[in-house]
């Protein structure tokens, strides 16, 4: 029989278990602290996982604490338990211990189970005193605020280092959105250039080309001498296509001027405005007892764009088809995919069609005054479709009006498809304001 443990050396003991930097240093001090007196029995020593809630026990050991619940709530109650070499265990002892017995004193501070203190000791040998196991009970007792103070220190350094490691990610964090903000001003910095550009350039462009429509309409009308028809009808072209030209000049310099208006980008699905806008119309089509036919296929018309504008691009357009539709006709809506998955949708009104002299006018604008709802008077028949075609271009999408007289009418835009964080797979992004 072993005899007591750390009698002659119990004050030594504890004094170095109190000058442990940590649980590791502790615990091996522990173990050889007894062994030095229990040379006969094998002494182990495992911790509580707060994590895990589980003693880090040998695994056999721990195995059968979880097939016997009862002896670790008796553990954490701070009852000592015992295992006897007798009882089935699905776990293979390690030889040493085949045909022992185990005896764990449970570790514990302010009612708090910090660990458990092993002693396995052989059948064939030398059995644990009562004595000896009330000796390391007593140890355990007195070294368990030992512990306690470790663990706590323990935990304020893992807080410690978790609140640097915080600190560093604020930091980067910090530096990031400075060098966002940075970006971002110059890219502001940059599209305000932009803009003086282009409004320079839709000046230069207007200058010249206004000269050039000037004098050739001179050269039309007589002044420089008489011309023969084909002067005539070669002089007609250049006016008609120089004025298409200062249009667009004109429209680059209000499209800058409507780019200082922010645009609330966010990704969507087509099909969701379109309903909505349907809801918003229900009583303009009951009045005219109007049919909607919709072909819209049950797939994604996903797009990136200012919501709101796109819903006001699908409000006036059904105002539009409603303006023109016959009483009790139908209007149709379909929706559809280009060869490079642009989304078009078109918007076809039965009625007798747009006269020409309003279609050659409908994406007419004064640029010199601020944009007006398309539908200034309901009871007017002239029909403008400026604010449409620049929501639409600005999107980087075209708009065309088909207006045959007597075929009805029909209205398309497409939008192109456009990625985030990535190149656009559509390549045609310019605005072309067509007519067919």
């Amino acid at each position: 029989m072993d005899g007591s443990p750390v009698r002659g050396e119990d004050k030594v003991g504890l004094t170095r278990l109190n000058q442990a930097k940590d649980t590791q240093t502790f615990q091996a001090e522990l173990v050889r602290l007894i062994r030095a007196d229990m040379t006969h029995t094998e002494v182990f020593f495992g911790l509580l996982d707060t994590d895990a809630k589980t003693l880090q026990l040998p695994a056999w050991v721990r195995s059968h604490l979880e097939r016997h619940q009862g002896l670790a709530l008796k553990l954490e109650q701070g009852a000592m338990v015992g295992i006897s070499h007798t009882e089935e265990n699905p776990v293979p002892r390690p030889a040493s211990a085949a045909r022992s017995s185990v005896v764990l004193i449970p570790v514990i501070d302010s009612s708090t189970l910090l660990g458990a203190i092993g002693l396995v000791s052989p059948l064939d040998g030398p059995h644990l005193s009562a004595e000896g196991i009330e000796a390391v009970r007593q140890m355990a007792h007195e070294t368990a605020p030992i512990l306690a103070r470790l663990r706590e220190i323990e935990s304020l350094r893992r807080q410690t280092q978790e609140f640097a490691r915080t600190e560093e990610r604020a930091a980067r964090a910090e530096g990031n959105f400075a060098r966002v903000l940075e970006a971002k001003n110059h890219f502001d910095a940059l599209l305000k250039i932009g803009w003086h550009v282009q409004s320079n350039i839709a000046h230069d462009l207007r200058t010249p080309l206004a000269a050039i429509r000037g004098y050739a309409r001179m050269i039309l009308d007589g002044r420089s001498g008489e011309i023969n028809d084909t002067q005539r009808e070669h002089l007609r072209i250049i006016i008609e296509n120089t004025s298409r030209l200062i249009d667009v000049a004109s429209w680059m310099n209000h499209v800058a001027e409507l780019s200082a208006q922010h645009f609330h980008l966010n990704t969507f699905d087509l099909r969701q405005v379109w309903a909505e806008s349907v809801r918003a119309n229900q009583q303009s089509l009951a009045d005219k007892s109007l049919k909607l036919t919709e072909q819209i296929p049950k797939e994604s018309f996903e797009v990136i764009a200012d919501r709101e504008k796109v819903a006001y691009v699908f409000n006036e357009l059904i105002a539009v088809a409603v303006k023109l539709s016959e009483k009790g006709s139908a209007i149709t809506a379909k929706f559809s995919h280009g060869r490079e998955r642009e989304v078009a949708v078109k918007i076809s009104a039965n009625g007798s069609g747009i006269a020409p002299e309003a279609l050659s006018k409908i994406f007419d604008r004064s640029f010199n005054s601020s944009v007006t709802p398309i539908m200034q008077n309901k009871h007017d028949a002239h029909i403008n479709l400026s604010r449409v075609s620049d929501i639409v271009g600005m999107h980087g999408g075209r708009l065309f009006v088909n207006s045959p007289a007597g075929e009805g009418s029909t209205f398309l835009f497409t939008l192109p498809t456009v990625t985030v964080g990535g190149e656009d797979k559509n390549h045609e992004q310019t605005v072309n304001f067509g007519r067919r």
